[in-house]
């Protein structure tokens, strides 16, 4: 281990804790409406992208397309088996991909 990784390692464990910090309370997390909204935010790519795209790579037909929970919720058609899909709004990158049991 380098000499800077230690001192930095041995002074993030010696930080003295703040005396008024209650270890009851829970860490701050970032949390916002667009992450639970029910339409895409305004830098999301158009749904007619995002369905070119999974036509691209084989999802064809879609049967289904819903936005809840900040992504799209797709249900198609992968080599002829059901699959339900979750896809980020903003990239159109897959986040899950599973079979569909409906």
């Amino acid at each position: 281990m380098s000499f800077v990784a230690t001192v930095l390692l041995v002074n993030a464990l010696t930080f003295p804790i703040p005396p008024n910090l209650n270890p009851n309370t829970p860490a701050p997390i970032y949390d916002s409406p667009d992450l639970y909204g029910d339409k895409p935010s305004e830098i999301a790519l158009d749904y007619s992208t995002i369905r070119s795209k999974l036509h691209n790579l084989g999802f064809r037909p879609i049967t289904e397309a819903t936005f809840a929970g900040g992504r799209w919720k797709i249900k198609a058609l992968y080599g002829g088996k059901p699959r339900a899909l979750e896809v980020d709004p903003d990239s159109g990158l897959i986040i899950s991909d599973r079979p569909d049991r409906n």
